[in-house]
């Protein structure tokens, strides 16, 4: 039986001790820390809450008034998000209501 020629194997040899585990930042309730990305949350909130709000004399004149809010609102939060850091759940928060009513979306 004819075989491939095996090519040679250049990567350095290592012990065979198995890696140890990274160790978890020190949580005091146990559960593992999330991400949340403020942009994907503010587009969200836009189109759950205020997509459907926008008027338009036809629906191709409300179409493009929603793609140019939103377009609007994620520019503002994506310049904002470069001086403003998010922490938590709560800057998240603090963050869509203050960019909302910046682009007069809430007064």
């Amino acid at each position: 039986m004819l075989t491939m020629p095996q090519t040679p194997n250049y990567l350095p040899q290592t012990s065979n001790v198995s890696p140890a585990p990274l160790p978890l930042p020190l949580l005091t309730n146990g559960a593992l820390p999330f991400t949340i990305d403020p942009l994907a949350y503010i587009s969200d909130v836009y189109d759950c809450l205020f997509a459907s709000q926008v008027a338009g004399t036809t629906p191709l004149i409300k179409n493009i008034r929603t793609i140019l809010l939103k377009k609007l609102l994620m520019d503002h939060a994506t310049q904002e998000l470069i001086f403003r850091p998010i922490l938590n759940f709560e800057d998240v928060i603090s963050f869509t209501l203050d960019i909302l009513r910046q682009t007069a979306l809430l007064s």
